[in-house]
């Protein structure tokens, strides 16, 4: 089903339906800003290229395209799409790593009147097949370096786009005839589903548009520098790539493969990024680490969970040129809702809003029989307006529950129920307020408990599993999985996680395994999960003398401990097991350089899993001890810098 079309004037709601709308919240609602709404991306992007050609339109390390070379890039896809049968709302499936070569793809896509389907390199096979199954995709665009490693039915074709060669049809750089409309489908994107499976959303070119042009949240021109760093499956990377692209502005796209703090200061840095997004939980880790690396930035935008008030008071203290946006919404509603913006100056509360409804969107805190609640009152929180998906791809049940008819307009238009519980405060900004059901949000993911759930049911050695969001710090989560074993002896958490990693991506797999010999019931015969444990890490030592034996072990096991907010670790304890994750791994990686002043790659973090194995492996890196020359040199250079700085206070020297 599609969104009806409708006029930007009636955004306002000065007319309303059958339902009653308290004047105060339709004076908020009235969002309504002029904005090329009749319009597709690949319409827009044509427009700005033929505006801009000789600008930047992209940067990738030492490369970089014009707004005319990434269009003819993107000319050669869509000609060579369209001569292969992909038409108006074609699914083509994208398993592509972050370079020029997917950018020029998703527009190709659009271009030939297609829909893109990012799909993560890194998913487990099942969860990969399964929504191209679901999509139906008959083409597949990759590229070289992975397409060995992908399993192609029969009835589906994989190209390569980075070898695709510009001497296959003469006129394939020219601009084709577009297709579509601005109701067209413009991409699927994969969340949690509560069924055990994913849900694909479909979102259309209309709402793209509506996030990146004349809104009100950010500033969208040819003078910002927006970095495209987040996985193009989760919906931050809409706003990452159509905001600088549709506005004639620059996208710097960062390297694919695994990255530290002092990566992603270095990019900032070097090529002049002006407006980044970040998860809530690498908001606090940079923040806290490398604070510095972010002076560059005038917009800030965070979200994907509740920021912590501690660091953005941090920000709004030290950076006073940013302007720092705690951006709030679901996939459904096309990557933002609302948006709260906070600047040098500002009073931070305790709790963080999440601020107004955002230019051509709508907001209602609604009861059980969808009456609006005044101010104060805590309702489930409904979004509406032009960034509306369509609903979820081949599941008409969930789209008719979540995606309902809007009583509060006249026009035949839906809003979508975002089980969000929020409350409206007397200036018109929302707080957020928790969750109706058991979705929570981990490392900026969307994830429902039950599709973890359902997956660890497949093991035949578990007959019982509850999982729940635990916070570890009083900001983030993490997955925590309770099992009741089958077997004797029952499977260990490691053998859980192998399991897992066969059927969920890395984010979905929990970071603590807890086996119990039953599971809390009810009175109803549910899963207590007020009654359940607290969780625990066992560490595979007996006691704490056992735990290192050099002092690079020391240093490594008490940096773990810190990070990992466990008691006792052991030599040969791995980092997974005791409940780390990915953002764990970069805060150990950036505050293990500062100590041991030597570089480190990431990834050796993630290959040397241990306190024994990371420190043979340092050990190996660990440079000579400076000489004696060297030393005096050094000492001597900071005597004239300090004479010097003494001189320059006295007056002495400009």
């Amino acid at each position: 089903m599609k969104s009806a079309p409708q006029n930007v004037a009636g955004l306002s709601d000065r007319g309303v339906g059958k339902a009653v709308l308290p004047e105060c919240i339709r004076v908020w609602n009235a969002t309504a800003t002029e904005y090329p709404r009749e319009k597709t991306v690949a319409q827009l992007f044509g427009e700005v290229a033929t505006a801009r050609p000789d600008s930047t339109a992209v940067e990738f390390g030492n490369q970089r395209l014009t707004y005319s070379e990434l269009n003819v890039r993107s000319n050669r896809i869509a000609n060579r799409l369209r001569r292969m049968g992909v038409g108006a709302e074609t699914m083509v499936g994208c398993c592509l790593e972050r370079s020029p070569e997917m950018i020029a793809a998703f527009i190709g896509i659009l271009k030939a009147g297609g829909a893109y389907v990012p799909l993560d390199p890194s998913y487990p096979k099942k969860r990969f097949d399964y929504m191209l199954k679901d999509t139906r995709a008959p083409l597949l665009l990759t590229q070289k370096s992975l397409a060995s490693g992908l399993h192609i039915e029969d009835n589906m074709r994989a190209i390569c786009v980075d070898e695709f060669d510009a001497s296959d049809a003469p006129d394939d750089h020219v601009n084709l005839p577009l297709s579509g409309r601005p109701t067209s489908l413009a991409y699927v994107m994969y969340t949690s589903g509560s069924t055990g499976r994913p849900k694909g959303v479909m979102v259309e070119n209309r709402s793209i548009v509506r996030l990146v042009r004349n809104t009100t949240f950010c500033d969208f021109n040819e003078n910002e520098v927006f970095l495209q760093f987040a996985p193009v499956s989760f919906d931050a990377s809409t706003l990452e790539i159509w905001g600088p692209l549709l506005n004639g502005g620059k996208l710097v796209i960062m390297p694919p493969q695994s990255i530290s703090l002092e990566d992603l200061g270095r990019t900032i840095r070097e090529h002049g990024v002006t407006t980044l997004w970040l998860t809530s939980g690498l908001f606090n880790l940079i923040v806290e680490q490398r604070l510095e690396d972010l002076r560059p930035i005038r917009q800030l935008l965070a979200g994907g969970d509740v920021l912590s008030p501690r660091h953005v008071r941090l920000v709004l203290e030290n950076l006073p040129d940013c302007r720092l946006i705690n951006g709030y919404g679901p996939t459904e509603n096309t990557t933002f809702t609302c948006c709260h913006t906070m600047r040098h100056g500002d009073r931070v509360p305790e709790s963080i809003p999440i601020g107004r409804p955002i230019s051509n969107t709508r907001v209602y805190i609604l009861d059980e029989q969808l009456n609006a609640l005044p101010p104060g009152k805590i309702g489930e929180l409904y979004a509406g307006g032009d960034g509306v998906a369509r609903g979820y791809l081949n599941d008409p049940e969930a789209t008719a529950e979540k995606f309902v008819p809007n009583p509060f307009v006249t026009r035949d238009e839906r809003m979508y129920r975002t089980g969000d519980l929020a409350r409206w405060c007397d200036d018109g900004i929302i707080e957020f307020m928790g969750r109706i059901d058991a979705q929570v949000k981990v490392l900026g993911h969307r994830i429902e408990p039950s599709e973890v759930e359902t997956a660890l049911r497949g093991n035949k050695d578990i007959s019982q599993v509850c999982v729940i969001a635990d916070s570890i710090d009083g900001v983030s989560k993490r997955l925590v999985a309770y099992y009741v074993a089958s077997t004797t002896p029952g499977p260990s958490p490691s053998d859980l996680r192998k399991f897992l990693a066969d059927k969920l991506p890395d984010f979905m797999i929990p970071a603590l395994f807890i086996p119990l010999g039953t599971l809390p019931l009810s009175p109803n015969g549910k899963v207590d999960r007020s009654a359940l444990p607290a969780p625990t890490v066992a560490s595979s030592v007996e006691s704490s003398t056992d735990v290192a034996s050099t002092q690079l072990e020391k240093t490594l096991a008490d940096l773990w401990r810190r990070i990992l907010h466990v008691d006792r670790v052991g030599q040969d304890d791995n980092f997974f097991d005791l409940g780390g994750d990915s953002l764990q791994i970069v805060a150990v990686h950036s505050n293990l350089q500062k100590m041991l002043q030597i570089e480190i790659p990431v990834t050796d973090l993630f290959e040397f899993t241990t306190i024994r194995t990371l420190a043979r492996h340092l050990g190996d890196k660990k440079p000579d001890a400076p000489s004696f020359a060297d030393v005096r040199q050094q000492a001597h250079r900071q005597r004239e810098c300090f004479e010097l700085q003494k001189q320059r206070r006295e007056g002495l020297l400009p």
